[in-house]
């Protein structure tokens, strides 16, 4: 049974399922035109650049490195920062301006907060330059005590942080769509809430090796890894439906774990590489422990002592030597496989995996490890996901055309295309020749059509099952080249355009081919893939996990069967599907308890995420 935070013994009142309907909208005028608010000239962005401004606006440009004291306080190179926004006293309009040198990646985006008095209560309006909305509190200031609410806004999401002593540690973060609602405070980030339906389905040479080329914050990643291999988790891995066959070929596995997964900041509070951050489980399990499982599962880790994993590493922060080779420092990972390649750190005398990092599947990868050693001449094989045409463009597509025995060869490969189901309209370019380069990319867009499903598209999850041949001609002839590090956008496309061309040849002179095969679960049902990206993202899945989990349990019913059963466990442990706030432990639902009975919250509900800072 999911525990509820009602069923604590405790004062929580929550309001009732009825009440939430397929969507709730969080404030009745989520969009706020510029001339509803106080300040109502100030809120465009524009306007501000402009240098509109009135004495109650904090005015920003001036000062050590163009930023003023006030301003310094406030904006850094992650994101701009209110520590405490109800200690707020005044107008702020930030406006939409070139960041000074070493802060060009913020995003300050108009960002304008107007505090006002109505019925006695002071209230705080946060919104953007376009005039919308973002948050809306409201405070009674004669309370003796109020939780510290910190406004965040990075590159991907703002964020509302709710810290209090009665969280023990623990903070409150409030994500679009979210409220909660107490003595003396309501806090609501604007958004609409959709909640899960209740009861719907929805010389490196070694023994099982497995290679994980590093970045950034290395030592975590050795951690997340060690923590893995430490569990035992390996043994209790759903064997696949070829798992003896790639126990015995003993394939090098390769995961890149090099990013510093900004998009990931809301969740992790600071740039680390994603897949060493934590999923909500009272266990010490990383994301990066399922492509970890996904090896287990295919029988390349057994947890026995012939299970081995080397480390390639490009920011040099863990020690040379035993099971680590220093490579240079790449842009992102393919340079440091390319360079262990040539070096024969990895050996290409036998079939390479490369599996991402930082995904949530329950694919059984031996499956397609069987279509790469059955596929006539295969160099390459990558599985597809479907998704649809708007997702679409987020992603590198797989181009097809069906050979003589029905088997889809990869003829285009194609990164995060502009046009997929929507055609270019002639009358919005003025540049000659822009029209028809982008018909030409919406044309090979309309290869990558799902040939089982025309409302989809064969989307790259970042899984490529690369033969020995293949590697020994790429090592050979230069293709893998260090210089040019990106999987997707150089390596992968290369050894296409080289395949259909014909001059991707074998040892024996026989023309290599590309394919792709669906992703699929043991069995061969359709496998279930995320890639966990922003925080919204990764909640959202939480809870799509939780709510499978107490429906099928851990059954082939589940869409997520083959992900390890104490994690949907814990995940479903750690959820509240009523009112959709997830905790990264028993602790943090403890300790939101507390802050419950302390402030007699009657309403709690949406987008939250109770957990550690960091």
């Amino acid at each position: 049974m999911i525990n509820k935070i009602d069923s604590v013994n405790s004062n929580i009142k929550f309001q009732s399922i009825p009440r939430v309907k397929s969507n709730v909208k969080q404030e009745s005028n989520p969009i706020v035109k510029p001339c509803e608010l106080p300040g109502a000239g100030f809120v465009n962005a524009l306007q501000a650049i402009n240098g509109v401004k009135t004495a109650h606006t904090v005015s920003f440009g001036s000062g050590a490195n163009g930023f003023t004291e006030l301003e310094a306080s406030i904006i850094n190179d992650k994101e701009i920062r209110i520590p405490n926004l109800l200690d707020i006293n005044e107008t702020i309009d930030l406006p939409l301006k070139e960041m000074p040198k070493g802060k060009e990646n913020l995003n300050a985006a108009g960002l304008n907060v107007v505090k006002t008095v109505e019925d006695g209560l002071d209230v705080y309006r946060i919104s953007n330059d376009k005039g919308h909305t973002i948050f809306v509190g409201r405070v009674d200031r004669s309370r003796a005590e109020l939780p510290i609410v910190t406004y965040k806004q990075g590159k991907f999401m703002p964020e509302i942080t709710v810290k209090d002593p009665s969280l023990d540690g623990k903070s409150i973060k409030m994500l679009a769509g979210s409220r909660i609602k107490g003595d003396g405070f309501d806090l609501n980030m604007v958004g609409d809430y959709q909640p899960t339906p209740n009861g719907a389905t929805k010389n490196v040479s070694f023994k099982g090796r497995t290679v994980i080329t590093t970045l950034n914050k290395e030592p975590r990643t050795l951690n997340a890894v060690d923590s893995y291999m430490k569990s035992g988790l390996q043994s209790e891995a759903v064997k696949g439906d070829y798992a003896d066959i790639v126990k015995t070929d003993d394939p090098t596995i390769i995961i890149p774990a090099g990013g510093f997964g900004e998009r990931f900041f809301n969740i992790t509070r600071e740039f680390e590489n994603k897949p060493s951050g934590k999923l909500p489980t009272d266990n010490n399990y990383r994301i990066i422990a399922t492509a970890l499982n996904l090896a287990a599962s295919a029988g390349v880790l057994t947890g026995g002592e012939g299970d081995s994993v080397k480390y390639l590493s490009q920011a040099h922060d863990i020690p040379n030597g035993g099971n680590t080779r220093f490579v240079d420092k790449y842009k992102t990972d393919g340079g440091a496989i390319a360079e262990g390649l040539k070096r024969d750190i990895i050996r290409n005398d036998k079939p390479a995996i490369i599996l991402n990092a930082d995904i949530f599947t329950n694919a059984d990868i031996s499956r397609t490890y069987n279509a790469l050693k059955n596929l006539p001449n295969a160099a390459l094989v990558i599985p597809y996901y479907p998704v649809n045409p708007e997702r679409a463009k987020s992603f590198g597509l797989l181009g097809v055309e069906k050979d003589d025995n029905g088997n889809l060869q990869i003829k285009e490969f194609l990164e995060k295309p502009k046009y997929t189901s929507d055609a270019p309209i002639p009358t919005d370019f003025v540049e000659p020749g822009s029209y028809d380069k982008a018909m030409d990319e919406f044309r090979k867009a309309q290869t990558a059509l799902n040939p089982n499903d025309e409302n989809s598209y064969l989307a790259n999850p970042g899984f490529y099952f690369l033969s020995p041949q293949a590697l020994k001609v790429l090592t050979a002839k230069g293709i893998l080249d260090p210089a040019k590090t990106g999987l997707g956008a150089h390596v992968m496309p290369e050894i296409v355009r080289l395949a259909n061309e014909g001059k991707l040849l074998d040892e024996e002179g026989n023309m290599m081919k590309v394919y792709t095969v669906p992703l699929e679960t043991k069995g061969g049902k359709p496998a279930v893939w995320d890639d966990i990206g922003t925080a919204e993202a990764y909640l959202k899945l939480i809870k799509d996990v939780a709510n499978e989990f107490r429906v099928h349990g851990n059954t082939t019913e589940n869409k997520y069967y083959g992900i390890p059963e104490f994690l949907m466990n814990d995940f479903a442990n750690n959820t509240d599907l009523q009112t959709g706030i997830v905790y990264d432990s028993e602790k943090a639902r403890n300790s939101f308890s507390e802050f419950c009975k302390k402030y007699n919250v009657d309403f709690a509900e949406g987008n939250i995420f109770v957990a550690s800072p960091n």
